[in-house]
């Protein structure tokens, strides 16, 4: 009897699998719509956001185009996005947690990774991420000439590992590595002489906690400019207010002088740098 109750009961959720499944390949793409957007109305993280489409991807997966995140008031971080993809990990699901892998084509390149809500059964709350990112376009990402107070330009590859709340991400912990290659940055003043920072290549490796940015290395290379930092940054609401405290060493070939030491404070936006 066991024994039948057993087999019948595979062949049972077998089938409810397949309709399950079935029911999902077929739900029209306005319905996927209204059923992303439910969901999205029920997280409270403080963000914004907009997509124009929703398209089921297989397996038991949904890919929206037109994809903006923003605060709601409109300023600071925003992530925009032609299509991004995402996939539930379906053995979280069972133990009643949301997490998703992520494929996204944005900003002139990819971003890849995972994303996982730590309260059971909640898609708000704290969250922690782990993406990979390669061949973004610094120039088409207007809020980060916002952030900064200045125009960047470049490509920008790398890592980030982040936990925390998504509102309140200068209160969480994470890892940061990035490189920007063949890059320029404005100047609102000269620094070092130069109007503007060309380089070839820039590297950081940034640790989040505590409302600091721990800078364990800073590295630039250019024909114009070189140097090496650490240090650190602490987080202020409006990013380019953040201060400074980095100490280098520099070496700026057209002004003919060799390596030498300095401490660059300030904040973000107006950075002061002090030979030592």
């Amino acid at each position: 009897m066991k024994e039948a109750i057993r087999k019948y009961g595979a062949y049972a959720l077998f089938g409810l699998a397949v309709l399950v499944f079935f029911a999902w390949v077929r739900m029209p793409s306005e319905a996927v719509r209204s059923l992303v957007l439910s969901a999205i109305s029920k997280n409270q993280a403080g963000a914004l956001v907009r997509f124009d489409t929703a398209e089921l991807a297989f397996p038991f997966g949904v890919t929206l185009t037109g994809l903006t995140v923003q605060t709601k008031h409109g300023r600071g971080l925003r992530f925009e996005a032609d299509t991004v993809t995402a996939h539930p990990a379906l053995l979280s699901l069972l133990a009643g947690r949301l997490a998703l892998r992520i494929q996204a084509a944005s900003m002139g390149g990819r971003i890849d990774g995972n994303i996982a809500f730590r309260d059971r059964f909640s898609a708000s709350g704290p969250v922690s991420a782990d993406l990979t990112f390669g061949s973004i376009n610094a120039a088409v990402c207007p809020w980060v000439a916002e952030l900064l107070g200045r125009a960047v330009r470049g490509r920008v590859d790398g890592r980030l590992r982040f936990e925390g709340l998504p509102g309140q991400w200068t209160a969480g912990s994470g890892h940061l590595e990035l490189a920007l290659v063949n890059g320029l940055i404005s100047m609102q003043a000269p620094l070092f002489g130069l109007q503007e920072m060309i380089f070839t290549r820039m590297e950081s490796n940034v640790d989040l906690g505590n409302g600091t940015l721990q800078v364990n290395r800073l590295q630039v290379a250019g024909d114009h400019l070189q140097g090496e930092f650490r240090g650190s940054i602490r987080l202020e609401g409006d990013f380019s207010r953040s201060q400074i405290a980095l100490r280098g060493d520099v070496n700026v070939p057209a002004a003919g002088q060799e390596r030498f030491a300095v401490d660059v404070g300030g904040t973000i936006a107006s950075p002061v740098v002090t030979p030592i």
